[in-house]
């Protein structure tokens, strides 16, 4: 059993907020930042000499961020943002065919679509929920993609990716999930939840640094480089980057060439830290003490009767995000802010979002704060 006491030392925002915001951005371990600055200093100190130490490292932040979500290296590609990554999917796949969504998916889901005029149909949420029939009963013959995030911002319903990959799979749907609400804190496999696009960031859970995503592409469709095109062509995705040559293009058959600009190596070597350390923990670990804490706040919450808008009747539908109802939610997380107790207004709520350096005590703060407020 991990020493959570001790976890919690390596982040040095505890000792000034009792933080519980991870939904929103995730403060970073000490470890992390000591990655971070390391190689800050070697750019200081030596130019570009380090490049192909650098790269070597970036080579080993992919073989590492694979492993993490159960993929293979070649399926890979690291991006700035969750928001790039669905845009290159976007631009992939919204000509192809109509595009399932939900009214509860964060913007950089479907605005990539929109953009790209997709034929969009979304499904309306029950009870905080996108269920699967749901999804089932909007399929038409010309639907081709399922766009949804593994754990909704605005409700924290946990989608059971297994089970609505089997009527994908089935129905001969692409599934594109965006887990930025669960990486870092929640089991999370693209072979076991067999998706076939996935696009995420940096800066939540994971507990990494802002200009730092990764996308995920099946291997299958890699190799057929005309049907799946980057919709930018980068030096930096070329099948050999080292080759300067204006008139032929050589684009790379693995999730590398989706890639653009020059690597953004400091971010790329505290995603490396960052899984890193929660490696060592382990996923199993984290999910439990996330759920262990976001029970005790529901425990709490209820004390004081406000409602809960986060479903929680089903286990398996559960994660480190709850929101309950509040009218004057902004209002109040101002004051909870200047009290140095740090939450997120979202949707009709209050949001909460734990993580594994958060304690017992942080969450009877605030409950003790909001019973005074509300």
């Amino acid at each position: 059993m991990p020493r959570w006491d001790r976890i919690r030392d390596d982040f040095p925002v505890t000792e000034k907020y009792t933080y519980l915001s991870n939904a929103a951005i995730s403060p970073i371990p000490k470890q992390v930042l000591e990655e971070s600055l390391k190689f800050y200093q070697e750019l200081s100190e030596h130019g570009g000499a380090f490049w192909e130490v650098w790269t070597e490292k970036m080579e080993q932040t992919r073989d590492i961020y694979a492993k993490f979500i159960h993929a293979h290296r070649d399926e890979v590609g690291f991006t700035h943002s969750t928001s790039e990554g669905m845009n290159i999917i976007a631009h992939m796949l919204s000509s192809k065919g109509s595009v399932i969504s939900n009214e509860l998916e964060f913007p950089s889901s479907i605005l990539p679509w929109l953009n790209r005029d997709a034929d969009m149909i979304f499904v309306r949420p029950k009870k905080g929920k996108i269920l699967k029939e749901d999804i089932a009963n909007s399929i038409n013959q010309n639907t081709k993609t399922v766009v949804v995030s593994h754990v909704q911002y605005s409700t924290g319903w946990r989608q059971d990716l297994a089970d609505l990959s089997e009527l994908t799979s089935e129905r001969g749907l692409y599934l594109v999930v965006n887990p930025t609400q669960s990486l870092g804190a929640l089991y999370f496999n693209v072979r076991d939840f067999n998706i076939d696009f996935m696009a995420s960031n940096g800066h939540k859970w994971i507990l990494s640094s802002f200009g730092i995503g990764a996308i995920y592409v099946k291997k299958e469709y890699l190799e057929d480089l005309e049907r799946f095109k980057p919709p930018f062509y980068s030096q930096l995705g070329q099948k050999q980057r080292e080759i300067f040559d204006n008139k032929k293009i050589n684009m790379s058959n693995t999730a590398s060439r989706f890639e653009l600009g020059s690597p953004h190596f400091s971010n790329i070597l505290s995603l490396k830290s960052a899984i890193e350390y929660i490696t060592k923990i382990g996923i199993e670990q984290i999910e439990k003490r996330i759920l262990y804490l976001t029970e005790h706040l529901v425990e709490k919450l209820r004390e004081f009767k406000v409602e809960i808008i986060s479903p929680l009747e089903e286990e398996k539908g559960r994660s480190g995000i709850i929101v309950f109802k509040e009218r004057n939610a902004q209002e109040i997380v101002r004051k909870l802010e200047r009290r140095r107790i740090m939450v997120s207004a979202r949707g009709d709520g209050i949001r909460v979002s734990p993580h594994f350096y958060n304690n017992e005590n942080d969450i009877d703060k605030l409950a003790s704060e909001l019973k005074y407020l509300i």
